[in-house]
């Protein structure tokens, strides 16, 4: 800490210590939130998928994913450590939000930020509630943003003044982004716009040719490369990957809202209020607003534009396509926006402090932003206190669960449209429920053919699959509570239970309500 106080500005450095440790406590509480933050159903897919894959399945080939499939193989590891796997991977989400504004923070410095105006660039991120949500939850959210910050750092290395150009570290870059690609399919849009930043520094005037040609060269090269693997693993079972990356979040969203009587939230009007929303809860809608204005105000000015800023502007519309373009909008698709975000304000601050908007409304605005942020932090902590189903929660009913198993003396797998609750319980969970409630609630409204082709379930035919597998167990009770669901996802799945006579046992600790096969 004294280290960091004696390397800033005379005013920073009476400061710095206190800032400082706001900014380590900032750093320290992820992981701790990440611990207490309530289950969200949109957890299940990757914790099944990760799950299936430690138990030596492969995506799309022996089950369903629906996402690019990189995260599988990061958080796998992570699950098998029965029987904490769940509090593992939630940990492990928390540290990766950590590193993400860590990173941040580092691409500021090598920005030439001094260090209290990049601690304060870098901890706003912390209070919006996007990257909160994505960073506290077992979701491809903070892998991505992970690796999307160390693309930033290395970028802000290789453009830092004064330093011999170093070609590998857009290669980096390039990997960096790649990979995230792999990890989110969103982050395809930051890919492209890392790759084309030398072609729009070059037309701007601010990069020779030569070094513009082999900087997109590199760079694009480095994407490339990482995204390759996605060929070998699309070949393993191309329809369902197709279906899973592509296919999927063209038609089931639209499907799905529509039939819970919803269709409101995926016309334009309702995603631009979506997307207000969401980056009001927090600074970023603040910060969007002070770069925007800064922005202007240098181009009319007509000063030289910066490479590093080049980059930034490119990084944030990128991020803006990847919040906008997704129908209906949720709060984590603008995490792609967030760090590219703060590094252009602190760049801003520093090197153009004329041109940002500093009056007695912005600071104001900036402190009610940070005191709306607070509002996801505690609501996170509430869910340890309340009746909501936490980690430490749903780990223990997963023990539970197997234990009933062991003493009934049964064999199978788990069927439940809620595999939270499998992970880590040394249980084997059914394939087919790979993707929780997602592909299964859409089933029926896409063509009979094309479901069958995929192996989907659906509340029409999941019937007839359970009397095929009769699987040793069954969850339910979760899903109902995540979400409007007029369609009754749990319905036919309880009925088959009851039907052939599983006995009910409801959780003594959480919702879940596990059904037990009849001894034979």
């Amino acid at each position: 800490m004294t280290s960091i106080a004696e390397r800033a500005t005379p005013r920073a450095g009476r400061l710095a210590p206190s800032l400082a440790t706001a900014f380590v406590a900032l750093l320290a509480s992820l992981p701790l939130l990440a611990l207490a933050s309530p289950i969200d159903h949109d957890e299940t897919q990757y914790l099944a998928a990760a799950e299936l894959f430690a138990a030596g399945l492969a995506p799309f080939r022996d089950f369903l994913y629906l996402q690019t499939p990189y995260q599988i193989y990061v958080l796998a590891p992570l699950l098998a450590l029965e029987p904490h796997a769940l509090l593992v991977a939630r940990l492990a989400s928390g540290l990766a939000g950590a590193g993400v504004i860590g990173l941040l923070f580092a691409a500021l410095r090598e920005a030439r930020v001094p260090v209290r105006e990049a601690m304060l660039a870098a901890g706003a991120l912390w209070f919006c509630h996007a990257f909160l949500f994505g960073v506290t939850l077992v979701r491809n959210d903070a892998l991505p943003a992970l690796l999307l910050a160390a693309a930033l750092f290395l970028a802000m290395s290789a453009l830092r003044p004064g330093r011999p150009a170093r070609r590998y570290k857009w290669l980096l870059v390039g990997l960096a982004l790649g990979a995230a690609t792999g990890t989110k399919l969103s982050y395809a849009v930051m890919a492209g716009a890392l790759v084309a930043f030398p072609a729009v520094a070059w037309t701007l005037g601010a990069m020779r040719a030569r070094r513009a040609l082999a900087t997109l060269l590199i760079t694009g090269s480095g994407v490339v490369l990482a995204l390759v693997p996605l060929l070998w693993i699309r070949a393993g079972a191309p329809a369902a990957f197709d279906y899973g990356n592509f296919a999927y979040h063209a038609e089931a969203p639209f499907l799905w809202y529509e039939a819970n009587g919803r269709g409101h939230r995926l016309t334009w009007g309702m995603k631009l209020v979506d997307a207000l929303l969401t980056l009001a809860r927090g600074p970023a809608l603040v910060a969007l607003l002070l770069y925007a204005i800064a922005r202007i105000r240098l181009l009319r000015a007509r000063r030289l534009q910066p490479p590093a800023l080049i980059l930034t502007d490119l990084c944030v519309l990128a991020g803006l396509v990847a919040t906008l373009a997704p129908t209906p909008i949720h709060r984590q698709y603008a995490i792609p926006l967030l760090p590219p975000l703060f590094l252009g304000l602190g760049l801003l601050w520093v090197r153009q402090r004329d041109l940002v908007p500093a009056g007695r409304w912005v600071r104001g605005a900036l402190a009610l932003s940070l005191l709306v942020g607070l509002v996801q932090p505690l609501y996170n902590l509430g869910g340890a206190l309340a009746d909501r189903p936490t980690p430490l929660v749903v780990a223990e009913e997963g023990r539970l669960l197997a234990e009933l198993v062991r003493a009934e003396g049964l064999e199978g797998s788990v069927a439940t449209l809620s595999p939270e609750t499998v992970v880590g319980s040394g249980l084997a969970l059914d394939p087919a429920f790979a993707t929780g409630p997602f592909a299964y609630r859409t089933g029926d409204m896409i063509a009979a053919s094309e479901r069958d082709a995929l192996g989907l379930l659906s509340p029409s035919t999941v019937t007839a699959y359970l009397e095929a597998t009769a699987p040793a167990a069954i969850v339910t009770g979760y899903e109902a509570s995540h979400t409007r669901d007029r369609v009754g996802l749990e319905a036919p799945i309880e009925a088959f239970a009851r039907a052939h006579g599983y006995r009910r046992v409801d959780s003594p600790v959480g919702g879940a309500v596990f059904w037990l096969r009849p001894s034979r």
